[in-house]
């Protein structure tokens, strides 16, 4: 093995280890989100992740990402609020003013 196979051994695993870093994040979100709108009555439709950076949460480097959370309080109209997370933590859910039915 030369230098340059350990050089490129030591960009890609870092870059491997991180890329299944934000998929556990985004699976854990995903999850967050579901059970934060049955616990709200509303049908979640999908999540996306919107950005993605570095940030300092308690201390610690971590992602930063923020989300794209669809979802209908009635069956027939959809709405778009935003989940925003440093690494899995969530800190803040904004939703957007929507209709309640019963």
């Amino acid at each position: 093995m030369t230098l340059s196979h350990i050089l490129i051994l030591a960009v890609i695993i870092p870059i491997a280890i991180q890329f299944w870093r934000i998929r556990g994040i985004a699976e854990y979100v995903v999850a967050y989100s579901k059970r934060y709108c049955e616990r709200e009555n509303l049908q979640f439709i999908s999540l996306a992740r919107t950005s993605t950076s570095f940030g300092v949460h308690k201390g610690k480097l971590d992602w930063k990402n923020t989300y794209a959370l669809a979802f209908s309080s009635d069956g027939e109209t959809e709405y778009t609020g935003v989940v925003r997370t440093i690494g899995k933590s969530v800190i803040s859910v904004e939703m957007p003013v929507f209709r309640i039915t019963h």
